[in-house]
């Protein structure tokens, strides 16, 4: 698995210590670490970048650490914040916005350890339970179908009925698009069109007004109040590959 770390700080000396205690560590994940010295430089990280682990500094100027956590847990639940401060004031707030941990600077590297251990910990905690729920379960005519979700291509909805085309198999079952959309993983499953929803993994093209995914031979139609979510998604997956 890869781990994305982030520092965010204003402070480059403090930002280079917690890099230096990250890298001390044994973390037994591929693991990059990434640097930001304001709130508005993280906002835009987290834009193209999937952070788990963030190590953010609550007294920035413009906009603070309190503000730009608040901004970070709208898109990114998930996410493990662990705020740093020279205050004890700020604790209450922290809280509210659901942080891993709230530290008093200056944290010497045997707390740092332990608490590294204590994430990480938590994130196989965290990926024991998506490893569980990662699946698409319904009721076809021959029975119970379980599908994990890196299998899916697309869901096609028709009338009262959604068809599921995947790699070990094509499926039918009673219900609708909607409530399929409701149930999927968001960061992986994107609407694109009001009879398709497309697994974002496989997304390899955007053409005109259609979409290749790869080991798919059928274009997926976009509708057009969608595009500007299949462009965006796109220029993720290429940002990442990039990198």
């Amino acid at each position: 698995m890869k781990l994305n770390i982030a520092i965010c700080d204003d402070d480059k000396a403090h930002v280079g210590i917690i890099k230096d205690y990250i890298n001390k560590t044994n973390i037994s994940y591929d693991t990059q670490i990434f640097e930001a010295y304001s709130g508005e430089e993280m906002l835009e990280l987290i834009k193209n970048t999937h952070i788990d682990i963030i190590f953010l500094d609550i007294e920035m100027k413009e906009l603070n650490g309190i503000e730009t956590g608040k901004k970070i847990r709208e898109t990114n639940e998930d996410t493990i914040i662990i705020f740093l401060t020279g205050y004890k004031d700020y604790a209450l707030e922290a809280f509210q916005i659901e942080s891993y941990q709230y530290i008093i600077k200056p944290i010497t590297y045997e707390k740092f350890n332990i608490l590294m251990q204590k994430i990480l910990t938590r994130l196989k905690e965290i990926n024991a339970y998506k490893n569980i729920n990662n699946s698409f379960i319904f009721k076809a005519k021959d029975g119970i179908v379980r599908l994990k979700y890196k299998w899916i291509y697309y869901f096609e909805g028709q009338g009262k009925r959604v068809y599921v085309s995947s790699e070990v198999g094509n499926y039918d079952f009673i219900g609708t698009l909607k409530s399929v959309e409701i149930s999927l993983n968001k960061n992986m499953f994107l609407r694109c069109h009001r009879g398709f929803i497309i697994n974002t993994e496989r997304l390899l093209n955007v053409k005109d007004n259609q979409i290749m995914l790869f080991d798919v031979e059928q274009l997926i139609p976009i509708g057009r109040k969608y595009k500007k979510d299949v462009l965006n998604v796109l220029e993720k997956k290429l940002f990442e590959c990039n990198r």
